[in-house]
Order: structure tokens, then C-alpha cells, then sequence
């Protein structure tokens, strides 16, 4: 790709992997664009996005109804009396991540079920009418800054389990108690990492992308209004203004901006083939707004070492190896990105032994550890 301006996308990859190289070797990023020019303070990254570059690796928990299910995407009718973890410890989550080399960790405190692994006083499906009685989000948080590990969280939009759901005033004023919930009660959250968007924006109702809505001044295609998002990034940051927020673009666009504002861009999975194409990530940056300003946006790499994104009881599966891990790794940090690798917890509440052995193994060959 040469340099140029697409949609939004300004700069080369060329000339940010020049840049990522020299800010490598000063050991810091502050003074260099994506162009690997010296700044005059033009789309700097910020001192959230800077410390958040730095930290390169970490783990994300997919962890819930789920995995008690066996499915990918609940239906937000899981019993919450059903809910119970007999062996969960999250300390022992805290030490894999640890030992793997990682620096902080993303926890699904909502998935597409709705159901939430804290007792939010904005529901009733939630962790506080399960027999544990624990408040998950909470041991989670504790556990990993114990461990020396920054703690994030993951919500998503999309809640089959909430009955007006379709009222964009009542439910966009559920989001915003419970996203305050999450960054009042937990301590500091080094980010928030936003999926199913998709389902309000896109005319289909699904996450596949079409460059032809944008086209179609018929089509329907939204970019946050009926989430209210501006409103939501700027209530995130009154309540923690170094919390970085990311909005999963889907894995057909990796490390696109679905829409501003933004503080860092999403690539789920490496190597994602849709209808035959190859969709390769987007490493620029420096992105354009509306508005014409520039922006400093890096990038975070997800990927699983689950066959879906939870864990599933299996007699057999396949297993990312500690090379690939490490492949993973090191391509996210060949542009400067983080790379998030999900480690989904069993039914138990551990994660698996034979996970821990993979993530020591890609450990010692990267020198982690």
C-alpha cells in the first residue's frame, strides 16, 4: 500500500513500520507520527495509548454462561441458579498470565447472553442470584493486580437477555449505569474493549461488512447514533479519562475504524479468510476523523487458543502450538500492536493445564520468561 488516504486511513505501512522501528530503538514513542516523521504535535499518541503500546501482550477471558452451555453465543435464557464453578480460582488464571509473560488481561464482564459476572444493581441476570455468590469481575480484578497485571473488561452491545433492548433510550441508559458500574466499583481499567455494534449499525443486522452501504444513501447503514456512542466515550472518560476504548470492527475489516471516536483499533484473528479473500489487518495509526483532524490509533491483535472463543468439553481438538503463539506475537508486535490472546476457562473454573503448557512454552522461545 502506498501512501494515501483511504476512508479515513492516512499513511503507509512502509512508514510506520519505519517509524515503530525507530520509536523501538529510542525505547519510547512520544515524537513520531505513522510516517516515521518527527511531530510538531500532530497526531501524537496520547500517555494512556503509549503506556497501553507498551504492556504488548495480554490475555483475554471468555468466561461465563457459556461455558457451562458449550456454546459460542448464548440465547440469555441460562439459568442463573445454574451458575456455578466448583473449582474457580481466579488467582490461578492470574498466574498462567503471569507466567506466560503477559501484562494485563480482558475479562467478558457481558457477552452477547447479556448475563453479567458482576452483581449489577441494573439487573437481575446477573452473577448475585447464582449459588456462588461471587462477584466474578471483582476476584478478577483483585487477583490480576496482585499479579502485577493491568485489568480490562469486555462488553457487548448486544443483549439477547434484555427485553427493550430495540428502545434505544431505555437500553442506551442501561449501558451507560452499567458501564459506570464497571468503572466505579473495579479501580482503574486500562481498557474497554466494545463488541456487537453491529447489530444497530448494519442494515442486515449482521457483522459482515458491505462497501456498498456506505454507497446507498437508501441502505440504512448507521455508525454509533443508535448507541448514543459519543455520549458513552465521553462518559468513559469523565469516569476514567487514561481507560482506553476499542469497538470491535469485525473480523472482516481487521484494525478498521468502525467509527470515531476511538482510542485504539481491533484485529480479531490473523489469517481470516471471508468469501475466499484473505482480509489482511490495517496497521496505519494515523486515521482521519470526520472532521478532518488527525488521530493516533494503535492497534490490538486477538486471537484464541480455544476452538471457538469459550472453552468446550471435547474429547479431542486442535491446538494453536507455542510457535504459531509466538508467530502471533511477534507479527503484532512487528507493527508496533498488542496482542491479546484469549485463554477461555473451563466449566471447572481453571483454565486448562494443557493451555498453561502451551503459553510457558511460547514464553521461554520468546524470552518472557
Amino acid at each position: 500500500m502506498k501512501g494515501r488516504t483511504v476512508k479515513g486511513q492516512i499513511c503507509s505501512r512502509r512508514g510506520f513500520l519505519k517509524a515503530a522501528g525507530a520509536m523501538a530503538a529510542a525505547g519510547g514513542l512520544s515524537g513520531w507520527d505513522a510516517c516515521g516523521e518527527a511531530q510538531a504535535g500532530r497526531a501524537e499518541p496520547t500517555k494512556a495509548q503509549a503506556e497501553w503500546m507498551q504492556l504488548g501482550y495480554g490475555m483475554f477471558i471468555h468466561f461465563g454462561p457459556n461455558t457451562i452451555e458449550g456454546v459460542g453465543w448464548g440465547e440469555g435464557k441460562f439459568p442463573p441458579e445454574k451458575l456455578v464453578f466448583d473449582k474457580l480460582d481466579v488467582r490461578h488464571w492470574a498466574e498462567t498470565a503471569a507466567k506466560a509473560g503477559m501484562k494485563y488481561a480482558v475479562l467478558t464482564s457481558k457477552h452477547v447472553d447479556g448475563f453479567c459476572l458482576w452483581p449489577s444493581k441494573c439487573t437481575e441476570y446477573s452473577v448475585k442470584n447464582s449459588p456462588m455468590k461471587k462477584d466474578i469481575a471483582a476476584l478478577y480484578a483483585e487477583a490480576f493486580r496482585k499479579a502485577g497485571l493491568k485489568v480490562g473488561f469486555y462488553y457487548c452491545l448486544l443483549d439477547r437477555n434484555f427485553v427493550q433492548f430495540q428502545d434505544d433510550a431505555v437500553y442506551n441508559e442501561y449501558v451507560r449505569n452499567q458501564i459506570t458500574e464497571l468503572l466505579t466499583g473495579y479501580g482503574d481499567i486500562v481498557e474497554l474493549w466494545f463488541d456487537g455494534a453491529w447489530v444497530k449499525d448494519h442494515p442486515t443486522g449482521d457483522w459482515p461488512w458491505q462497501e456498498e452501504w456506505e454507497k446507498d444513501p437508501g441502505s440504512g447503514v448507521r455508525h454509533g447514533e443508535r448507541w448514543e456512542w459519543k455520549e458513552l466515550y465521553e462518559l468513559i472518560h469523565k469516569l476514567q479519562p487514561e481507560c482506553l476504548v476499542l469497538n470491535n470492527s469485525s473480523s472482516d475489516r481487521p484494525g478498521w475504524v468502525k467509527y470515531h471516536p476511538i482510542d485504539a483499533r481491533t484485529v480479531e484473528h490473523f489469517d481470516f479468510i471471508y468469501k475466499g479473500r484473505a482480509c489482511k489487518p490495517v496497521t496505519d495509526t494515523v486515521w482521519q476523523r470526520p472532521d478532518g483532524s488527525r488521530v493516533f490509533l494503535p492497534v490490538e491483535y486477538c486471537e484464541t487458543l480455544t476452538e471457538g472463543w469459550f472453552w468446550k468439553k471435547s474429547d479431542y481438538l486442535r491446538h494453536p502450538s507455542a510457535a504459531t503463539i509466538c508467530d502471533w506475537y511477534r507479527r503484532a508486535r512487528a507493527t508496533n500492536g498488542n496482542l491479546l490472546l484469549n485463554v477461555g476457562p473451563d466449566a471447572s473454573g481453571l483454565i486448562p493445564e494443557y493451555n498453561r503448557q502451551y503459553l510457558a512454552d511460547a514464553a521461554r522461545k520468546l524470552g518472557l520468561m
